[in-house]
């Protein structure tokens, strides 16, 4: 069905700690079904129940119109106060 990679990342705000979406992944098959709705709101509740975390973060490429518009169907709003940089470690 699909995936959903996450790891708890300290710190977030002050002291606390936020649980960071790696990756979200719903297949092909069985997506726009609401699969891709229950995991985001699992992530929640793991977040809300694990003591001290602040707040769920993950990202999306600015081009990637189809995940921008899924995230906003379910009511988040883009956060524009973070600035992503790379670098990349040599040939692969």
């Amino acid at each position: 069905m699909g995936l959903a990679a996450y790891s708890f990342l300290w710190p977030a705000a002050g002291s606390s700690h936020s649980l960071f979406l790696k990756e979200l992944y719903v297949s092909d098959t069985i997506r726009r079904q609401g699969v891709g709705a229950r995991f985001m709101a699992e992530l929640r509740a793991l977040a809300e129940a694990r003591p001290g975390c602040s707040r769920v973060e993950w990202m999306t490429d600015r081009d990637n119109p189809d995940a921008r518009a899924f995230y906003k169907s379910l009511g988040f709003d883009e956060f524009g106060g973070k600035i992503v940089y790379r670098v990349d470690s040599g040939p692969a």
